[in-house]
Parts: C-alpha cells; sequence; structure tokens
C-alpha cells in the first residue's frame, strides 16, 4: 500500500511540473546578405516585380507563397549614392551582425545596364514559444526606391508584413540614404508557434533596385509541456489507490 501511495504521490507531482509553463523569451535577428558579394543570400528568396514602378495589385497567398518559394536575392555592392554597408552597421540599432545589400538583380547596385526591379523578398524565423503573450519588431532599412507604396502611382502594398499580413500602420516610404526604421510593438497577434515569414516589399521606380536591413523580433512567451487533464490525473491515481486497497484486504483475509 505504501508502494502505491508514494507512486500515486509522484505521478501528481511530477504532472504538476509538467504542466508549469517555463519563461522561454526569444530574441530574433535577421538581416539581408547572408553570403558573399556577387553570390547569393542564403536565406532571402524573392518574387520579382515590375520595373520602375511597384507591384499593381493587392498581394494575394499566391505573392507570398510565390515570394518564398522563389530565386535566391543576390548580395551587391552598393550604388555609389547609397548608404554604405559599413556605415548602415555602425549606425543602425539593430546590427548584430553585419547586413549588406541584396537585389533581384546581379547588378542592382549598378550605374549602368540592368539595375533590378521591384520585388517582394521573403526571410524565415522560427518561434519556440507555444504561447506568444507579446512581441515586437525594430526594422532599420534603407532601400532604393521605397519599401512599399500606398499611392496608385508606384504600388498598393504595405512594406512589411509577417505571415501575409500587414504589420499596423504604415510601413511605406524610406530611401538610400540615411538609414530609416520602423518599429511595432504589437505583431504578436500575427506570430506562430513554428516557422513565421518576413516579407519585404521593395519598390522599384527607377534606375538601380537594392535593400539592406537588419531586424530585431522580441518575443515574450513561456513553453508547457502537453499532459494529461488534471481529471484524468485524479482518476488514475484513485484507480490505484483502489487496487492497492484491494490488494492489502486480499492479503488480511489471507
Amino acid at each position: 500500500m505504501k508502494r502505491i501511495v508514494k507512486t500515486t504521490a509522484a505521478l501528481l507531482a511530477a504532472s504538476f511540473l509538467a504542466s508549469a509553463p517555463a519563461g522561454a523569451d526569444q530574441i530574433i535577428e535577421l538581416y539581408s546578405g547572408n553570403g558573399t558579394i556577387g553570390g547569393t543570400d542564403s536565406q532571402i528568396t524573392f518574387a520579382p516585380g515590375p520595373l520602375d514602378t511597384g507591384f499593381g495589385s493587392v498581394f494575394t497567398p499566391g505573392s507570398f507563397a510565390a515570394a518564398s518559394a522563389g530565386a535566391a536575392a543576390t548580395v551587391i555592392n552598393n550604388h555609389p549614392a547609397w548608404t554604405s554597408a559599413a556605415a548602415f552597421n555602425a549606425n543602425a540599432t539593430t546590427a548584430a551582425v553585419p547586413a549588406q545589400w541584396i537585389s533581384n538583380s546581379p547588378t542592382g547596385g549598378a550605374q549602368f545596364g540592368d539595375n533590378g526591379s521591384s520585388a517582394l523578398y521573403a526571410i524565415e524565423f522560427t518561434i519556440t514559444d507555444t504561447l506568444i503573450t507579446s512581441a515586437s519588431i525594430d526594422f532599420d532599412f534603407a532601400v532604393d526606391n521605397l519599401l512599399g507604396a500606398t499611392s496608385p502611382t508606384h504600388g498598393v502594398n504595405e512594406g512589411l508584413f509577417i505571415n501575409g499580413t500587414a504589420l499596423s500602420g504604415s510601413t511605406s516610404g524610406g530611401g538610400f540614404s540615411p538609414i530609416f526604421n520602423f518599429t511595432r510593438t504589437d505583431i504578436a497577434p500575427l506570430l506562430v508557434t513554428g516557422v513565421n515569414t518576413l516579407y519585404i516589399n521593395v519598390t522599384d521606380v527607377g534606375g538601380p533596385a537594392g535593400l539592406i536591413f537588419s531586424t530585431t523580433i522580441n518575443i515574450e512567451g513561456s513553453t508547457a509541456v502537453a499532459v494529461p487533464e488534471p481529471g484524468l490525473i485524479a482518476v488514475f491515481a484513485l484507480g490505484l489507490a483502489g487496487i492497492g486497497f484491494g490488494r492489502w484486504a486480499h492479503n488480511r483475509r489471507l
């Protein structure tokens, strides 16, 4: 009987410990230029857009799927008029790892020739928290020409999306010098446990096309191990106790 009681107590204690949430805040850092100049970015893909103007129709799930499944972006040297990668990294508030310029064309930063076009870029990140209580994004960037555009002249889409949903507020604007920043503190509803995707809409309005960015996503949440319902644990414990009592009574009769 004592052994049964000890086993039941251990099960109840283990279930309590397993169901207690553990702190699991995450800091996720993403940046452009995951590779060497002239090569491809190992983390960022894109869907190409029109030349010298922005995307003329509202993005659909197919638009985001195309960006995620698209070709890899190219890591490039900056155009002379652009903020250099060194200057960007020296002044960006989020630069934990040096960022580099990228384009959807190997000559996106050249002064002449094929300079690239508008593009919808995609970069994935993973969240391990099972419960996401709050989250923010701090996004530093420079871009030729604009991050998104919500006027019919240059396009109709915002500049930043998470999992296909535009971030709240305006995420359009910017330029290739100096550094620009967007900060949002209300992105938790857009996030999921597991793989997420940040989409960046670059609008080209003529000439070279390129993007440099670094971003920090702060997540507050917790992890919890799935356990049986408390009611089931109680029933199981009572069952074990009943078995033990039956064996005890049987032994007494013997």
